[in-house]
């Protein structure tokens, strides 16, 4: 009996011990950082589509590893790019389209327009981690340029995690999503 009572105590005892921070689920690995930032819509689709002149809300969350676990980075700094290729997810079951390009034309060339549109992010001020996308109903043309919409264009809407004390963060991660800006008269694009 007494022989058992060893075995039993020496069973606990390393069992105890495995899970003593080296388990995943006990772990005591830095929850602070992160390797990525994952973007989403709010709401129930998760299509990122808007209307010239209309708003979509967008949700960006710091996650660590393989597995995406949630880090608690809540500071986030956020940028959005005209950009004049790429693909954007046009469903809810991933299927993706092809972003059309806005061209300007000046001085009698025309390239692909590019152009920062963070001027039309606005971040929520209770959670920087939300923002809302309000493309212009026309997008203003360079000065001496004329511009050519086409519809769908995309916008790259970037968010950065930030770690660090006020004044001296870093980032710690990075992630973005293609919104397509769809033809008021064709909006399913």
């Amino acid at each position: 009996m007494r022989r058992f009572a060893w075995v039993l105590a020496l069973a606990a005892a390393v069992s105890i011990d495995g899970c003593a921070g080296a388990g995943s689920v006990l772990g005591t690995a830095d929850r602070t950082t992160a390797n990525q930032v994952v973007i989403t819509v709010l709401g129930s689709t998760n299509v990122p589509r808007v209307l010239p002149g209309a708003t979509i809300a967008l949700s960006a969350t710091a996650t660590i590893g393989a597995q995406n676990g949630v880090s608690p980075i809540g500071t986030f700094v956020w940028s959005a790019t005209l950009v004049s290729g790429g693909s954007y997810v046009a469903n809810a079951s991933g299927g993706t389209k092809p972003c059309q390009a806005v061209t300007v034309t000046s001085g009698g060339t025309t390239q692909p327009y590019t152009t920062d549109f963070s001027v039309y992010l606005t971040i929520d001020p209770t959670n920087e981690a939300n923002v809302l996308f309000s493309p212009p109903p026309l997008i203003p043309a360079p000065p001496g340029g004329s511009l050519v919409t086409s519809y769908p264009y995309c916008v790259r809407i970037a968010a950065n995690a930030m770690t660090g004390p006020a004044g001296h963060q870093t980032v710690a991660a990075g992630g973005s999503m293609l919104v397509a800006v769809v033809d008021p008269l064709a909006p399913e694009q």
